[in-house]
């Protein structure tokens, strides 16, 4: 048997914690091995996990546990989670939540982690209301969110090459 950790390296802000966050993975093997193997997906709490006899116990799971929260883990994500009226093929409700997350990353000290993660979505849901940046028209955003992250140059590099 192969075992297969997926460790997320963040720490979840604490009023999220005990949401149900929905999370998609996806296994493949390649065809020239399909035969010899079949991956399955198990989940089950970390508490069952460490009961099981030769369960692989380890400091990284140690580390996961409540009393390990950062401070910086408590900084609230109020765009989070999406209200069930959201409508992913209206841009108007994509321009809200862009300016939703402009707010809360103003206030936010740039040093923390939250601060590039929370650009990058920023300008993933900016790029949603308003498709044809940096042609066309769109509303200004704040000059505090520089024109910067993996997401938006990308996008900017894509869109001058067209």
């Amino acid at each position: 048997p192969m075992l297969l950790m997926i460790q997320f390296s963040s720490k979840l802000p604490r009023h999220l914690i005990e949401q149900t966050i929905p999370i998609e993975i996806s296994v493949s093997i390649a065809k020239e091995f399909g035969c010899f193997a079949m991956p399955i997906i198990q989940t089950m709490s970390l508490d069952h996990w460490h009961s099981l006899p030769g369960s692989p116990v380890n400091d990284d799971f140690e580390s996961l546990s409540d009393d390990s929260i950062s401070p910086t883990s408590d900084i609230p994500i109020p765009f989070l989670p999406l209200p069930s009226h959201f409508n992913y093929n209206k841009w108007t409700d994509w321009e809200m939540l862009s300016k939703q997350i402009e707010k809360w990353l103003i206030k936010l000290d740039m040093e923390l982690p939250q601060w590039t993660c929370g650009c990058d979505i920023f300008w993933l849901t900016f790029i949603a209301a308003f498709p044809f940046f940096s042609r066309g028209t769109w509303h200004m955003w704040d000059t505090h969110i520089p024109l910067e992250g993996a997401f938006i140059e990308q996008w900017l590099e894509t869109s001058s090459n067209n």
